[in-house]
């Protein structure tokens, strides 16, 4: 099956082609607040890459988050617009779980975090079983690093890998507080690749996990900074139509 894998939950965004497990081409770059901008042009680079037009693709998958909420929507925004000429199957993708790939060659648990900024991370966890398989030791959250460590403690402070920039912004307070059981995977290796989106999109096909692309939508965990405080009944200063300074409450 050729499989086309868009990330775009982080910073580094990217774009890969696959046929079974045979990497076609693969693409990524800094983006940033221009997700927008560079996607588009990353994947029409990969099907050149490849010698292959969208009507060769038996699938797609798409990173869902948590991650960059704008990224998120561009990326799920993408992936509808190229199903929508011709019907495909689309898988998603966790994006924690993109990332634990990364460091499961081994019998240590996993612990991907994605820095959610105001103190907290988007992390979860998971070990490697005995079929090459993942399993989900603690479902993806958002979590203080210190409130993190304690979860990790119990019911042993067995050793864990960490990686992905949470890891690497909160490292002294994992170190401080887990000691010689807190191990780092390598700078490389610390972001989703768009290539084991696209993998892992093929595992789930296997499986018969197609995701219904009408309701398919990131998965946030946190609201955006905008919902809480339209529920507060605060206008932004740009909606601000009265022309006062700073914010103001809807009445």
């Amino acid at each position: 099956m050729k499989i086309l894998g868009i990330e775009t939950a982080t910073e580094i965004g990217g774009v890969a082609l696959i046929d079974g497990d045979r990497l076609l081409a693969e693409s990524s770059t800094e983006m940033a607040r221009t997700h927008s901008e560079r996607l588009m042009v990353l994947v029409d680079r990969v099907f050149k890459d490849a010698g292959l037009t969208p009507d060769d693709l038996d699938g797609m998958a798409v990173s869902i988050g948590p991650g960059s909420f704008t990224g998120l929507r561009v990326g799920v925004s993408t992936v509808k617009g190229l199903a929508t000429g011709k019907p495909i199957p689309v898988a998603a993708v966790p994006t924690l779980e993109a990332m634990a790939w990364n460091a499961s060659a081994g019998r240590n648990r996993i612990c991907p975090m994605i820095d959610a900024k105001k103190g907290e991370v988007y992390a979860a966890v998971y070990s490697e079983v005995a079929d090459g398989t993942l399993k989900s030791v603690m479902e993806e959250q958002i979590i203080s690093p210190e409130a993190l460590c304690e979860r990790l403690r119990e019911p042993s402070n067995s050793p864990t890998i960490f990686l992905g920039d949470g890891a690497f912004r909160y490292r002294a307070v994992l170190e401080n507080r887990l000691g010689g059981t807190a191990l780092f995977a390598a700078a490389p290796q610390s972001r989703p690749f768009p290539s084991t989106v696209a993998w892992i999109g093929l595992r789930k096909f296997h499986r018969g996990e197609v995701a219904d692309i009408r309701n398919l939508v990131p998965a946030y965990i946190r609201r955006s900074d905008a919902e809480v405080n339209w529920e507060k009944g605060v206008i932004p200063r740009k909606l601000n139509l009265k022309g006062a300074r700073g914010r103001t409450k809807i009445r």
